[in-house]
């Protein structure tokens, strides 16, 4: 029974000894993979957008002034204990992006592959022994990228690492596909300012007067008389779709010509826009032209017959989401004028918004 008693105790403790020696065991097989396949998109579709953030500290670009270039940060990365040395080339794909314009997982209307004359690549990258990771930049040329042909588009670009010199390819993470914004770029990154400057900019709306079942007239917002066109209110109204500036005729309400709601506010020195639908209409009808408009050094809205051509002046046409956004530019403090004008002749027509937003890009191209 002594000689059992002293086996067991023997291979309890060599057991805990095993235990405790393989718990400082590194664990986990070492592989090398993209960062940037995964960290916007959680490795879903490996996107990644560009720019990602609104400020510094989620940059994913930086500027070269002096060679007029901004450079998108891709990288590689080792997971696993190891930290050898190791090399990977780089490539793009250009059969994976065609592939998926194809197959209509990018719209052709908007997304295009990014031509090759706009960038430059490097052919490899090598990581130093310890490192784990290293960053390489494909080099856009800013020049290109403000072409008035790309106004508006998305540019696609497939980055693969590939043949490593040590460890293998974690292959579902091997590549990138960045997508560039390249109003966002060119523009700037966006960031929300309406509640600095806008009063009453909605979500919801107030109205300063309501005839006690649907239409009112918004507060901090002017109306001309022919906006007012529901028995003396006009530009709100609160309904199933809540609240609203809502500007319709037809239906039992009268047309309206050249009617106009606007809000003048003061604004520094920078690059701006302005969204009337508030990232996406509530309602949008409208059947004749009608205009966000920005009024730089103005306190109202020019008539609905001197928007066009108007060069002291911005807009943009009512369509439906995504609303372009109407920019501008101010060299120094000025008041502005922002909103909407509208002229109804068809029946029958008309848009709701639940809020405006107002936007600064304190990093453009």
């Amino acid at each position: 029974m002594r000689y059992y008693l002293i086996i067991v105790v023997v291979l309890v403790v060599g057991a805990y000894s095993c235990q405790k020696d393989d718990s400082k065991l590194p664990y986990g097989i070492s592989k090398i993979y993209m960062p940037q396949a995964i960290q916007q998109s959680g490795g879903v579709n490996n996107q990644d957008p560009v720019p990602s953030g609104t400020d510094s500290s989620t940059y994913n670009y930086t500027l070269d002034a002096k060679d007029s270039q901004l450079d998108v940060i891709l990288g590689a990365s080792l997971s696993g204990p190891s930290a050898a040395a190791y090399t990977v080339g780089i490539q793009v794909d250009n059969d994976t992006i065609q592939q998926m314009l194809a197959s209509g997982v990018f719209d052709t209307a908007t997304y295009m592959l990014m031509p090759a004359s706009m960038y430059t690549i490097p052919t490899s990258l090598t990581v130093p022994q310890g490192a784990g990771s290293g960053t390489f930049n494909v080099a856009v040329n800013i020049g290109a990228l403000k072409a008035a042909s790309l106004a508006g588009k998305y540019l696609l670009l497939a980055v693969s690492i590939v043949n490593p010199t040590t460890y293998s390819l974690d292959t579902a993470l091997s590549t990138t596909i960045v997508v560039m914004n390249v109003n966002s770029l060119v523009i700037g990154p966006a960031v929300n300012i309406t509640a600095q400057y806008v009063q009453n900019p909605g979500n919801p709306f107030v109205a300063s007067s309501w005839d006690g079942t649907r239409w009112g007239t918004l507060v901090n917002w002017s109306v001309n008389p022919a906006a007012a066109s529901h028995n003396g209110l006009g530009g709100y109204s609160y309904d199933g779709d809540g609240y609203t500036m809502d500007m319709e005729s037809g239906w039992g309400s009268a047309q309206i010509y050249n009617g106009k709601v606007w809000q003048t506010v003061t604004l520094p020195a920078g690059t701006y826009g302005f969204d009337l639908s508030g990232g996406s209409w509530v309602w949008q009808g409208t059947l004749d032209p009608t205009y966000a408009v920005v009024a730089p050094g103005a306190d109202s809205l020019p008539d609905y017959t001197n928007i066009k051509s108007n060069s002291a002046i911005d807009y943009q046409l009512i369509v439906n989401s995504p609303q372009p956004l109407v920019t501008w530019t101010l060299t120094g403090s000025t008041k502005v004028t922002l909103g909407v004008v509208i002229d109804y002749v068809q029946t029958e027509q008309g848009f709701k918004t639940s809020q405006v937003m107002l936007y600064n890009y304190p990093k453009h191209l």
